[in-house]
């Protein structure tokens, strides 16, 4: 059987050989499968400039990927927990100078987590667990509310231009503090504006506008091959229960699905408000995803 297969574990060699061509292929056949559920490590894969870990069996079969940067983010997409012991043998001899974040499926992220508080001692200083939803569009359907609709006809939705900048920081800090940040007093304005103003430039940034004034905002979290991980919803607090949210990701799901996209994003299980508008956008949940801070 599978499981009584040796494993093997090795890290992904940059050196563009035509041996390591043909690895660096499978790895992201293995990935490609599993896109949905790990588009950040898809988007680290592609554009190289990470660590990049492989398990695979004397068949010459994939069995899981990590991801570990520089800034000690490990992203991972694993397919066995029989293949946690040797996980665990890597770490024991190459664990990261420095943890930052553990990311992905949940109970993986649990496991990898376990592993760091057994040979180290380290223990996270914040974690969220969170439902990962993925568009399908046999469940979306509309809400006749002319009142929501009379409101959202005179919204904008747009992408985000340099000279936006200054009208959507505002919305961009108020939802770090209130949905990223677990100890608010960490909000540290200087990154806030040089990944924002980069975001911008990538054209990852999109806002609502109202009346002349920006009132809703999302981006893309991350960019994989055939995956689009939308995230950063949020509605200024004047403006929320006029559908700006929901408009706002119909909007862009019609828009990346015209591209031939799959689209997910994730959102905090205890943000029932947040998943039910999700769900009204025909997103339903597939998979437990979880963040570990350290």
């Amino acid at each position: 059987m599978w499981y009584n297969l040796p494993m093997f574990i090795f890290e992904l060699m940059s050196d563009g050989g035509p041996g390591s061509l043909q690895i660096r292929q499978h790895i992201l056949n293995f990935l490609l499968t599993n896109e949905h559920k790990c588009v950040s490590l898809v988007s680290r894969f592609l554009k190289n400039d990470t660590k990049i870990v492989y398990i695979i069996d004397e068949r010459n079969i994939i069995w899981g990927v990590l991801s570990i940067s520089s800034g000690g983010q490990i992203l991972h997409c694993l397919e066995s927990d029989s293949i946690l012991p040797i996980v665990e043998e890597y770490f024991a001899m190459n664990g990261p100078q420095k943890l930052f974040s553990i990311i992905g499926e949940q109970k993986y992220t649990d496991a990898i987590a376990k592993i760091f508080l057994k040979r180290f001692g380290t223990v996270p200083k914040a974690q969220t667990e969170y439902a990962l939803m993925e568009f399908n569009e046999a469940f979306t359907f509309e809400k006749n509310d002319p009142k929501k609709r009379a409101f959202l006809s005179s919204c904008e939705v747009f992408d985000c231009k340099d000279s936006d900048f200054d009208a959507i920081f505002p919305i961009q800090k108020a939802y770090e503090l209130e949905e990223v940040l677990v100890d608010k007093s960490k909000f540290n304005e200087k990154n806030t504006r040089i990944l924002l103003r980069r975001n911008i430039q990538s054209g990852e940034v999109f806002a609502v506008r109202h009346s002349g004034k920006i009132v809703g905002k999302a981006s893309i979290n991350a960019r994989g091959q055939n995956c689009i991980q939308l995230g950063g919803i949020f509605t200024e607090m004047g403006f929320r229960n006029h559908g700006i949210a929901t408009h706002l990701v119909k909007t862009l799901t019609e828009r990346f699905k015209s591209e031939g996209k799959t689209i997910v994003l994730f959102v905090k299980k205890t943000n029932m408000t947040a998943i039910n508008v999700y769900k009204n956008c025909g997103f339903m949940p597939f998979n437990d995803y979880k963040i570990m801070y350290y």
